[in-house]
């Protein structure tokens, strides 16, 4: 008898799976809306009896999002009754479902039989989009890719049959929906100069690769990337940042000026002078130093010598003051 009643319901749903995309008049008590967006932490699970219906709408911002994945947990008890029910999916609804309307007008995007298991999974793709993510065991994914402007959807569980015990008939289906995202993010990059030398060219580098100016959103693979800045005014910098799918996220990188310093050797007493000034015997070294050009003088008793030298950014100058004495044999 239940072999009887699988042929002819199997047989129903190949004639409405036929005609999908005719519109067709579609009944359901809207109980819940879902707003799905581009973020890959967003789970929503939700209850929704025979005959009862949930909108599945879409945020504004769909940026890396290519799907939407439908988990349906049925309990042992439903399971039992599992060629009982159908799970419908349509798009194109008139008028825009809310709670206050109980029948439409829509396209069929997914009419499916449950089969004998206590999970299923239902692939909703986007236009345009491959997924690749690897498909459970009981996963159903629409034929037709659907696009932005096909939304809201309205799922709904169908009954197919009028002999359903009250008991089950009161029971729940459990559905979780969550986004797909390609595996990619956007990255803000922001540079802070020092006071005074924003003017100062840089060069940056993502991953190996030169990137034009620093503040453009760059649209990366998920996963770590590495930076590199280099100038002739900073210090360079070398650090890893981390891209996550469907997020979009800062970057912040605080610049150093280069700092050249001095230092300087001579015997005890020496008297020593930088660009003329005196340079205190209580002085640190190494002391910072100016790019250019500079001189310096060193003093002990009646004896004196000078060098000048040049001093490029970064760079660590390390002077040696020697008073020798020359012996010479006539």
């Amino acid at each position: 008898m239940r072999s009887g009643k699988r042929l002819c319901i199997c047989a129903l749903l190949t004639t409405l799976i036929v005609a999908g995309a005719a519109a067709e008049q579609v009944r359901g008590i809207v109980v819940v809306e879902i707003q799905v967006p581009s973020d890959a932490s967003f789970e929503r699970t939700v209850e929704l009896g025979l005959e009862e219906a949930a909108v599945i709408d879409l945020e504004a911002d769909t940026h890396f999002l290519e799907g939407i994945r439908v988990e349906v947990v049925l309990s042992n008890e439903l399971k039992k009754h599992f060629d009982s029910y159908a799970l419908g999916i349509y798009k194109n609804l008139s008028p825009t479902p809310r709670k206050q309307v109980r029948f439409y007008t829509g396209e069929r995007a997914l009419y499916q039989y449950l089969p004998y298991l206590n999970r299923i999974y239902i692939h909703i793709p986007f236009a345009g989009t491959v997924v690749e993510e690897p498909a459970p065991v009981g996963t159903y994914r629409l034929q037709s890719p659907v696009r932005p402007e096909d939304f809201p959807l309205l799922l709904t569980m169908i009954p197919l049959s009028k002999g359903i015990p009250a008991t089950i008939a009161d029971k729940k289906f459990y559905f979780t929906v969550k986004p797909l995202l390609e595996r990619k993010g956007i990255t803000n990059i922001r540079v802070r100069f020092p006071s005074g030398s924003e003017g100062e060219t840089i060069r940056l580098f993502v991953d190996g690769v030169q990137i034009q100016e620093a503040g453009q959103p760059l649209e990366l693979p998920s996963g770590i990337h590495k930076l590199r800045i280099v100038s002739s005014s900073f210090k360079e910098i070398n650090t890893s940042f981390a891209v996550e799918s469907g997020v979009t996220s800062v970057v912040e990188v605080d610049l150093e000026i280069l700092i050249s310093r001095l230092t300087v050797e001579a015997p005890l007493g020496t008297e020593l002078y930088l660009d003329g000034e005196k340079i205190s015997n209580t002085t640190a070294f190494p002391l910072p130093i100016g790019e250019g050009n500079h001189l310096v003088r060193a003093k002990i008793a009646d004896h004196s010598v000078s060098k000048k030298f040049t001093v490029e950014p970064g760079k660590h100058y390390h002077i040696s003051i020697i008073f020798d004495i020359i012996v010479k044999e006539d």
